[in-house]
């Protein structure tokens, strides 16, 4: 008999890739496809559709596989490659689009962590810590749902 241990990654219900807006991977595409054309013209026209295959299944994996993810568990909040224990975490406010603006701008606080991408979404929560040992007094997240994001902190 033979016993099997699977360890299941407890979620709090949140997970979110900030992939870029579909006109990112358009104009990869057509930066893809004028090298395509000129590779085709050059050396022969399966050569160029080829290359813009290929060229156009690198630059999508590239663009999705640089995307952060923000996800929620039951023991921290992960923000790309950071990880935040939700023991420290002191609260969670989503921002609209000017109070996310105000938040990232010169008059914010410099120490806090950004994880900011503006083509995904202009809204974004930020996290507050209470954590005196954390150099960051809080965090800044974009979230596309940023009311599912703070309803997860919670």
């Amino acid at each position: 008999m033979q016993i099997t241990v699977v360890h299941v990654k407890q979620a709090s219900g949140f997970r979110e890739r900030l992939l870029p807006r579909w006109w990112a991977f358009g104009i990869s595409l057509a930066l893809v496809s004028m090298v395509a054309i000129a590779y085709g013209a050059a050396l022969d026209p399966w050569f160029g559709w080829i290359t813009f295959g290929c060229g156009g299944l690198a630059v999508s994996w590239l663009l999705w596989i640089a995307s952060p993810v923000i996800e929620v568990t039951d023991t921290s909040l992960l923000a790309g490659r950071a990880r935040l224990p939700r023991s420290s975490i002191a609260g969670a406010i989503e921002l609209d689009g000017p109070q996310a603006k105000a938040h990232r701008g010169p008059t914010a606080d410099a120490r806090t962590f950004v994880l900011l991408r503006p083509w995904r979404a202009a809204t974004a929560v930020l996290v507050t810590l209470d954590d005196p040992s954390d150099p960051h007094p809080a965090w800044l997240l974009t979230s596309k749902h940023p009311d599912r994001l703070v309803r997860a902190l919670q």
